[in-house]
């Protein structure tokens, strides 16, 4: 997947100097206690900041909103939420305009490193937006009243965009305050993030790191560039959200951590804005003290030889249609009652299943896929393969979960993940070929079985396709 490039990772004592009176350089050496407060009058808020350009943008149609120069002064006062310390935040403040309970957030794009000397988490500045311009950007077609959550971007108009304040001038426009505040995390679950807790500090309780990321790095897989993303899960509801760690990080080879508790991040979007992320300024914003993790019940019949000649189910999904497997016995549904499914595609020749959240307009997209009644009634030693692919990559949005008691409805069976091989790249573009899930032991199961695949995703969230195809069972006729 893709450290956001959007939260973009000396300036002159003289310069800073004659351009602020009240600051004495550029690298803000930290003041005496009861050093000199900016002499400012804060009159504008990173509300206003964002009304600005959406009321520009509606009487315009321009895409980018830039503050008068030959006007009184404004300034808006926010406390600092981010710190490139450990090297996961790079030239970009993330401010939101309260200490505790805030309302707004905001990036503010610096051509600065190692800005954490001057602005810790919690310190209070003031930023003068005289000449500052401001963007937004939601991946899409950049209207915040579409109910896509999208990011506004503070910094200076250079080559037709929004893009880093320059290091000789930044200090014209960010003062840092001597007030230092505990910044209170909000306590969110992972279905109300949204446009007003974007940028902001967060909280989630009861999370654990998917089952699949358990023993992977941060950020120092081979298959991460730029930036590492790994999957979190709500032990409440089971929705799922996104770590993301710039491979530049201090801590990217470090191995996650395989308990269970809260996290303390920003959440923000992805580099494209296709979808939330949350980031942490480091590893100790995790606080995963629990070892009571809360994974599924996962299939497991030994590890005795499984497999024979013969073919119980085979699935190709070639010469085919929805229409025709539907009527042959499988289910395809959205049990949240959207109306995104599963459906049946072909690429060079070859059909599959396949699936994603991407402009959905769904958060949560839950769907189901469930093959007919799978009989081992005339076999033993079972064994389960299928394959699958996928395309942009951002997170396992795949499950496989295999019942014997499964009537129509997904909610009243009784489920076993299957421990399965899934495919988990490219994060740009598709993979050229279809991983295979390896022999999976069915056969401590008997009568009939339902074997399901639970695509779990959002718009705005996890989007990966996923391609599934070639299920099979196998064994020895009896």
């Amino acid at each position: 997947m893709k450290t956001i490039k959007f939260l973009k990772l000396i300036s002159f004592a003289a310069i800073a100097a004659l351009t602020i009176s009240c600051v004495q350089d550029d690298e803000y050496d930290v003041p005496a206690v009861g050093g000199t407060e900016p002499d400012v009058t804060v009159n504008s808020s990173i509300s206003a900041v964002r009304s600005a350009w959406d009321q520009h943008n509606n009487s315009s149609g321009e895409e980018i909103y830039t503050f008068p120069t030959d006007t009184g002064d404004l300034y808006l006062a926010a406390y600092v939420v981010s710190s490139d310390y450990g090297g996961n935040f790079y030239k970009t403040l993330v401010v939101q305009d309260a200490p505790e309970n805030p309302e707004f957030g905001i990036e503010v794009l610096v051509d600065k490193t190692s800005l954490f000397e001057s602005f810790e988490v919690g310190r209070k500045v003031y930023i003068k937006l005289n000449g500052l311009s401001v963007s937004y950007d939601d991946g899409d077609d950049n209207d915040p009243t579409d109910g896509t959550a999208g990011r506004y971007s503070l910094g200076s108009l250079i080559g037709g965009r929004v893009d880093d304040i320059p290091q000789f001038t930044y200090t014209n426009h960010i003062m840092r305050s001597t007030e230092v505040a505990t910044i209170i995390p909000t306590v969110v679950a992972i279905e109300d993030f949204d446009q007003d807790n974007l940028n902001t500090m967060i909280q989630i309780q009861g999370i654990q790191f998917e089952r699949n990321e358990i023993g992977k790095t941060y950020a120092g897989e081979a298959n991460d560039s730029f930036d590492g993303f790994r999957i979190l899960l709500s032990c409440a509801d089971e929705s799922t959200a996104t770590l993301q760690t710039s491979t530049f990080a201090d801590f990217k080879s470090h191995t996650v951590d395989p308990d269970q508790g809260n996290i303390n991040a920003v959440l923000a979007k992805d580099f494209r804005a296709d979808f939330f992320v949350m980031i942490i300024n480091n590893p100790t914003d995790l606080d995963f003290s629990s070892a009571d993790r809360c994974d599924p019940v996962i299939l497991d019949c030994g590890n005795n030889p499984v497999g024979g000649d013969y073919v119980v189910y085979d699935e190709d999904f070639e010469g085919t249609s929805e229409g025709a497997l539907i009527t042959a016995g499988w289910l395809n549904t959205n049990v949240n009652g959207g109306s995104n499914d599963f459906s049946l595609s072909s690429f060079s020749g070859n059909s599959y299943w396949q699936a994603s959240a991407f402009r959905s307009g769904e958060n949560p997209m839950e769907v189901w896929l469930v093959t007919p009644a799978i009989d081992l009634s005339n076999s033993t030693d079972e064994e389960l393969t299928f394959e699958t692919k996928v395309g942009y990559h951002n997170g396992d949005a795949l499950s496989v979960f295999i019942s014997t008691d499964f009537t129509g409805d997904v909610d009243t069976a009784t489920w076993a993940l299957i421990d399965a091989d899934l495919a988990d790249s490219p994060s740009s573009g598709y993979g050229s070929t279809f991983t295979e899930s390896g022999s999976i032991n069915i056969s401590c199961l008997e009568g009939n079985v339902f074997v399901a695949f639970k695509y779990l995703g959002a718009d705005g969230g996890i989007t990966t396709t996923f391609q599934i195809d070639n299920i099979k069972v196998t064994g020895n006729e009896i």
